[in-house]
């Protein structure tokens, strides 16, 4: 009986995945990530911010003052934000990731309900 309940839940699980692949929201998520993997300037942006953000912790972690690429990491992130591509797709993904939590509280609680 458990293992019906579970096999179940999954399957639901499965469906429930598919039908938020089906939004126009995640569509246009997708279009987006696509757009901004073929954008040059955007991805570029990106891996400086990455570099940047992994050189403020080794220097914080050395006990080094980060003021100036922390203004640096600022500067850039503001222009990132700039690109209104940009900002949808951060949205969307907030929204998506969002949606995502929602259903897992949702499963996490039915699957205590199974287990009692």
């Amino acid at each position: 009986m458990e293992k019906q309940n579970k096999d179940l839940l999954l399957k639901k699980v499965d469906e429930l995945v598919s039908l938020v692949k089906e939004t126009n929201e995640y569509k246009r998520y997708s279009e987006l990530k696509n757009k901004l993997q073929s954008n040059k300037t955007i991805m570029l942006l990106i891996s400086e911010i990455k570099k940047l953000q992994q050189e403020i912790i080794k220097k914080e972690y050395k006990g080094i003052n980060v003021e100036k690429e922390e203004n640096d990491l600022e500067s850039l992130k503001k222009e990132l934000n700039s690109y209104p591509i940009y900002q949808e797709y951060m949205y969307l993904q907030e929204d998506l990731n969002n949606t995502f939590q929602n259903i897992r509280s949702i499963i996490e609680k039915s699957i205590k309900k199974i287990n009692g």
